[in-house]
């Protein structure tokens, strides 16, 4: 083999200095956020980042590893280091600090460039409004049914049995008036649950009442609200040290069922906060889609479309304008967007994982790095109008409405496959994992119950 020269090793040095380089910022990143995030599945947009991480990036490692190894053999074979002096001790300290000093460099780009990029931001201009879901066919109308006139016509020089003839003059018989059929509720639940809501003024009551069900899990209800358009009833529930609450919400109209989200990240705020600004009656965190899906996804919120890229990696939730509910698995379908949106959505929420199969039935395995106990947020679907909001407390930090530190929660979380089961036993047809760990929280009549340490980029919420 032919010597190269100097310059030719100095290239090469340089091509195989880079290339170690981008191994090691690759794989610290892909190393640290995967513990982080196993730890936190509120960094799970992090592992799902298409800025540094791929859902091939595995892949790419070890292509890296392999050039950047047979590269180096070369080099070593061909005397390129003969100058420099290297012992085994040298050479470990310089692969730590290098492999340090990667992975504070890939920490604090992937975090902060997003911002500083505005690779997270929604441009106002970007987003549309959606067509709405065209008003039901009017019932055909009928006569009045109060009195009907019956007609008699004899025959020809005939009486009518058991009449004489001056009454058979008059052959019209008024039927006694009938009690008029009740006015039909309008919405989505029609004359469904309408012992929930109010007629008139908005009534908020904290019963505090107690039953302990059969398997020793105690029932409280804690919170009911009862407006003409939105009714709450939330729950706590609390069986050793676990704690969880779950509200059945009612919303006679899909309005009710409201979203709020920030378009950047960096303006995000906390649940209570974005709760008073709508007025809610209660609220919890969404899927934070300003960090988890900024880059793929169909992102709906309000019927106004914010986002249409394609779903790769998570699962995908539509709310319907008619009040149905769908999730979709994006690993094993693919999603078309555009038949979406003609089909009148108006919300979306990418995050995941769904927690029940397509007939309401619990999952018994999910493909997830994170799906350990955890704090939780689910949003739960019955049927049309009819939901349910879900918040499993876990071992993380708590805070009290003021943002009073309140030390760290003992209920232990949930296992995703704890959450479907629950889910699928309280007859939901459909239920949605949304985002957890520090961004997990409930929000209700200035009170917070669950995780909520960290401003998050939206959330769900109920109005009246």
């Amino acid at each position: 083999m032919n010597q190269p020269n100097k310059r030719n090793w100095k290239l090469m040095r340089t091509v195989a200095s880079i290339l170690a380089n981008l191994t090691g910022i690759l794989s610290a990143n892909y190393i640290v956020f995967y513990i982080l995030d196993h730890f936190n599945p509120g960094l799970h947009f992090v592992v799902h980042s298409t800025f540094f991480l791929t859902e091939h990036l595995h892949l790419i490692l070890a292509g890296l590893v392999l050039i950047t190894g047979i590269l180096y053999l070369i080099l070593f074979r061909l005397g390129a280091f003969r100058q420099y002096r290297f012992n085994k001790k040298r050479l470990i300290g310089i692969l730590i600090a290098d492999v340090l000093l990667a992975g504070a460099f890939a920490m604090t780009v992937n975090t902060y460039s997003f911002d500083w990029l505005h690779i997270r931001e929604i441009k106002q201009d970007q987003i549309t409004t959606l067509a709405t879901l065209p008003p039901k066919e009017p019932q055909p109308t009928t006569e009045s049914e109060d009195t009907v006139v019956v007609s008699v016509t004899p025959a020809a020089n005939e009486t009518p049995q058991g009449t004489d003839a001056s009454a058979s003059a008059d052959a019209t018989t008024p039927k006694p008036t009938e009690e008029p059929a009740p006015t039909p509720i309008p919405g989505l639940l029609g004359d469904r649950y309408k012992e929930k809501f109010s007629d008139g003024d908005p009534v908020v009551e904290e019963p505090n009442t107690s039953e302990t069900l059969e398997d020793g899990t105690v029932k409280t209800l804690i919170y009911v609200y009862r407006g003409q358009k939105s009714a709450v009833e939330l729950y706590h529930y609390q069986k050793g040290k676990l704690e969880y609450q779950i509200a059945d919400v009612y919303v006679r109209e899909i309005e009710k069922l409201t979203t709020e989200s920030v378009t950047n990240q960096a303006y995000g705020k906390m649940i209570y906060e974005y709760a008073r600004d709508l007025n809610a009656r209660i609220a919890i965190n969404s899927d934070y889609f300003t960090t988890n899906a900024i880059n793929e996804g169909l992102i709906i919120r309000n019927g106004m479309l914010l986002q249409s890229k394609q779903c790769k990696n998570s699962d995908l939730c539509v709310v319907y304008q008619d009040g149905t509910v769908r999730c979709f698995d994006c690993k094993k379908e693919k999603i078309d967007n555009d038949a979406i949106i003609a089909s009148y959505p108006y919300h979306s929420f990418y995050f995941g994982p769904s927690l029940l199969d397509e007939n309401g039935n619990a999952k018994e395995k999910f493909n997830s790095t994170v799906g350990g106990e955890n704090p939780r947020t689910a949003f739960g679907y019955y049927e049309p109008g009819h939901y349910a909001f879900i918040s499993i407390a876990g071992t993380r930090n708590m805070k009290d409405i003021n943002g009073n530190g309140l030390g760290a929660g003992k209920s232990p979380g949930m296992t995703f496959v704890e959450m479907s089961k629950l889910c699928a036993s309280l007859g939901m047809t459909a239920a949605y994992n949304l985002d957890g760990g520090q961004s997990s929280g409930m929000y209700w009549n200035e009170k917070l119950f669950g995780h909520n340490n960290r401003t998050t980029g939206d959330v769900i919420a109920i109005v009246d």
